[in-house]
């Protein structure tokens, strides 16, 4: 057995295995402590967004050019400290991969981008309010500062100031963030037949290509999924084809009542069941308006064929054919939110967005006469976080603001939130 300082030959002396550990930390230490002093201290905190407590990547000893964006930012993100929650990481990876995807429209490198650039991009942001142009400004100066280090600038573009004057710029020009937004009844009413209304030309369509037709079937049943369950973006996105079941029949929901108002029967359990799993894992019945029009694209797009379901697989994928250009099946919610953008002032002439919906099928809960605990079960609210009684509080200051006779005073319908 070797003792301590022993000669190991060569004129090296033995170093137990653990002692090598602490020596290799206190070199790293010592690396990183030489590494931030002098002139680059200084210069590092100039430019720093971070908060305290919030880590620099070692330099990976290449070029950023050379290095995936999308791969750098998300190292950078798994190496803060604190770490992020899960649902901040998914915020900044979307907001990140949108500025990527109008470079990529623009045919520029992210490791050539200048100030105008990026302020072109945050002033070309249609619909979205000044506070989420000023985050992604944020995030997209954070992502810079570690690529100048990677890369070896001087300047973080997003931080110039052809960017950063708060008085002088124009893509501050935005509204600020509205209350909580809510289709009318009315409204609510006109979408629901407007989705019947498609659902019926896309089953009889000839003329229309098979991509075509294929995204538009998509896009008007996220629509109506949206509309009729009160899904979050994020559990559309990941919404399986497994969990697409069938519910319980009760005697009370199978029977067919003539005198039923109409919103009222267009809104009885239909047989489908939506099984969500995750943090706010529930059940949802889909209506009898809305599963019709789901039951047709889960037949148009195959997806009720179990043998072919894999992992992947996805109710509303990304893409109709999964390539090496679209790996990932998965729709992130920036890109849910642009359908569902699109299909309302196409086809209805409103300015939707999905959470817009989803209060909309909040708000129907209310006035169906569900209770609180109820309504928190059926949207996923955390439970004892009151979110059932601020919607039901937002809903009733939305109705009262539409009966002022300020016309001036009335919330417009066709805001985003």
């Amino acid at each position: 057995m070797r003792m301590l300082g022993s000669d190991c030959g060569n004129g090296r002396k033995y170093i137990p295995l653990s002692d090598k550990t602490k020596l290799h930390q206190s070199t790293v230490k010592f690396y990183y402590k030489n590494a931030i002093n002098g002139k680059d201290k200084d210069t590092m905190k100039k430019r720093s967004t971070r908060e305290e407590g919030q880590f620099d990547l070692p330099i990976l000893g290449s070029q950023a050019a050379d290095i995936s964006a999308e791969a750098l930012f998300d190292t950078w993100l798994q190496h803060q400290r604190p770490p992020m929650a899960p649902s901040t990481q998914r915020v900044y990876r979307t907001l990140w991969r949108r500025f990527l995807q109008a470079l990529q429209d623009h045919k520029k490198q992210y490791t050539q981008i200048k100030p105008v650039d990026i302020r072109d991009f945050l002033s070309n942001l249609d619909e979205v309010r000044r506070p989420q142009r000023e985050r992604y400004q944020q995030v997209i100066a954070r992502a810079y500062e570690e690529l100048c280090r990677q890369d070896g600038r001087s300047e973080n573009p997003a931080l110039a100031p052809a960017i950063n004057d708060p008085f002088k710029e124009s893509w501050r020009q935005a509204p600020d963030n509205q209350t909580t937004q809510f289709l009318s009844v009315d409204q609510c009413l006109a979408t629901i037949k407007a989705l019947r209304s498609r659902l019926q030309v896309l089953e009889l369509a000839s003329d229309m290509t098979i991509a075509a037709r294929w995204r538009e079937y998509r896009d008007m049943t996220i629509v109506a999924v949206v509309l009729g369950t009160g899904l979050r973006p994020v559990e559309l996105g990941q919404l399986h084809p497994c969990a697409v079941g069938v519910a319980k029949c009760t005697a009370e929901s199978s029977e067919t009542d003539d005198s039923d108002h109409e919103e009222t029967a267009l809104w009885r359990d239909g047989t489908l069941l939506l099984r969500l799993a995750g943090a706010a894992k529930r059940d949802v019945v889909v209506p009898v308006w809305c599963e019709s029009i789901l039951r047709s694209w889960l037949i148009f797009s195959g997806a009720e064929d179990a043998s072919a379901w894999v992992k992947d697989s996805r109710v509303f994928p990304g893409s109709r054919q999964i390539s090496a250009a679209r790996p990932q099946a998965q729709m992130n919610p920036a890109t849910l939110a642009r359908i569902v953008s699109k299909w309302g002032i196409k086809q209805m002439d409103l300015l939707m967005t999905p959470q817009r919906l989803r209060n909309t099928f909040g708000a129907g809960l209310i006035e169906r006469g569900f209770s609180l605990p109820e309504i928190e079960e059926i949207m996923g609210y955390a439970p004892g976080a009151a979110s059932a009684w601020r919607l039901q509080a937002s809903w009733l200051a939305w109705l009262d603001a539409q009966k002022t006779p300020d016309k001036s005073a009335i919330t417009d319908n066709t805001q985003p939130e």
